[in-house]
């Protein structure tokens, strides 16, 4: 008798080989031996199939798939209906099996790590080709941030694509506009055969490593991968590899920001692929462009910094931190402000102004503070005309209210 196997099972094995399991790539080639299946199947099992077994969510399923069998002698006289060809696919006559033990009935298959078996277990969740690609258009960010296009399923993971505080509509939109405008970033999308969104990853070019007093430009990083199955997590760092980014995330998380391990091999920096590394980053944004509001939850480049009047995005706090992302209701949160009349860094909670420009601004009469210029009309508010020029803002106005866009929400 030859090993008979379900079309549902031999797709699930085929997709799982295309993203890249090993072990769904030698059962295959197992399975199409033109042999009988006691040379291929430990004991008398046979009849393979597939199972999914859900567990419900508010936005998405938990679907785990396991393997459904029959083992009994089908040729026993006391079997029910001995004679019939689809006795051994009946519900009653079936065994469940879990991913492992499928993979162990197999005589021929050697013994695999658990980071293959985890990949494995994972992949035949998903019944379709999975493809990942780099994009940098900020309709690209917002489809891969909107809810609606994920992925209605997920392995027995804890999908952290489905609990984005960023996946409603306005933030999606907002942070969009804030990757592509203010940050110039690009973002490594995860899809499956019906154009769900997998995964997504924030992607950084022209990084800065922050070492002492050296630096080096011209790295890149893929930040914290959201995903709804484990083994696109790994599919999602092939690629990034295969795109020649520099780093990783070393921990997929939002705590360890400085941790990461390269990706590939930069010789002339130092910069060994598969080592870890501590590194305090940074990059610079272009930001004018940006013409939205708010700011998303960053993971790792959450400190707005103001260096030699450029703005940048780092991964640590520093004496030059104008305000922190990681605010989930989709805005920033200052930490100091820029005065409007000169572009100094300040914490004074009294006033916009620094010291200096208070004075400049401002006299002191009977009655209280004056301005000592009159006011302009700018966008619906008022003004001190000595902000603007040709009624256009200076540049250190037009940075404070740039700035000051972030943590509207």
């Amino acid at each position: 008798m030859k090993l008979n196997a379900s079309n549902e099972l031999k797709s699930r094995l085929t997709h799982a080989a295309a993203n890249g399991s090993v072990i769904a790539a030698d059962i295959l080639t197992e399975m199409k031996r033109n042999t009988d299946v006691s040379e291929i199947i430990r004991g008398g099992y046979n009849f393979f199939s597939t199972k999914r077994k859900r567990t419900g969510g508010a936005s998405y399923q938990k679907i785990r798939i396991v393997f459904t069998t029959c083992n009994k002698n089908l040729n026993n006289k006391n079997f029910p209906d001995r004679n019939n060809p689809q006795a051994p696919w009946f519900p009653e006559n079936r065994t469940d099996i879990d991913p492992s033990t499928f993979v162990g009935l197999f005589r021929n298959l050697p013994e695999y790590p658990e980071t293959e078996l985890s990949y494995f277990s994972s992949a035949i969740c998903v019944d379709s080709k999975v493809t990942v690609q780099l994009h940098g258009g900020m309709q690209d960010f917002f489809e891969a941030y909107s809810e609606e296009n994920y992925t209605p399923i997920a392995d027995t993971t804890e999908s952290n694509l489905h609990n984005s505080c960023m996946r409603y509509e306005n933030r999606a939109r907002n942070a969009a506009d804030f990757y592509t405008n203010f940050a110039g970033a690009e973002i490594l999308v995860a899809r499956d055969g019906s154009n769900n969104v997998l995964a997504r990853a924030v992607v950084w070019k022209n990084v800065q490593v922050l070492s002492g007093g050296n630096t080096f430009n011209g790295f890149s990083l893929i930040d914290r991968i959201y995903f709804s199955h484990a083994f696109v997590l790994e599919m999602m760092r092939r690629q990034a590899t295969a795109l020649g980014i520099t780093f990783r995330k070393q921990y997929n998380d939002y705590s360890h920001t400085k941790d990461v391990v390269a990706l590939n091999n930069r010789p002339d920096e130092g910069v060994e692929a598969g080592k870890s590394y501590v590194l305090n980053l940074a990059v610079e944004v272009p930001a004018c462009k940006w013409h939205k509001k708010g700011a998303p939850y960053m993971d790792t480049f959450y400190c707005v910094c103001m260096e030699n009047g450029k703005m940048e995005l780092r991964n640590s706090e520093s004496g030059n931190t104008i305000a922190t992302c990681r605010d989930t209701d989709g805005g920033a949160t200052p930490v100091r402000k820029i005065c409007p009349g000169c572009g100094y860094l300040h914490q004074s909670d009294m006033n916009d102004f620094c010291p200096s420009c208070m004075e400049k601004f401002y006299s002191n009469t009977i009655f209280g503070r004056a301005l000592r210029s009159g006011t302009v009309e700018y966008q619906g508010k008022t003004y001190p005309s000595l902000l603007f020029k040709k009624k256009r803002p200076i540049p250190s106005m037009r940075l404070y209210l740039q700035v000051n866009r972030l943590y509207e929400v």
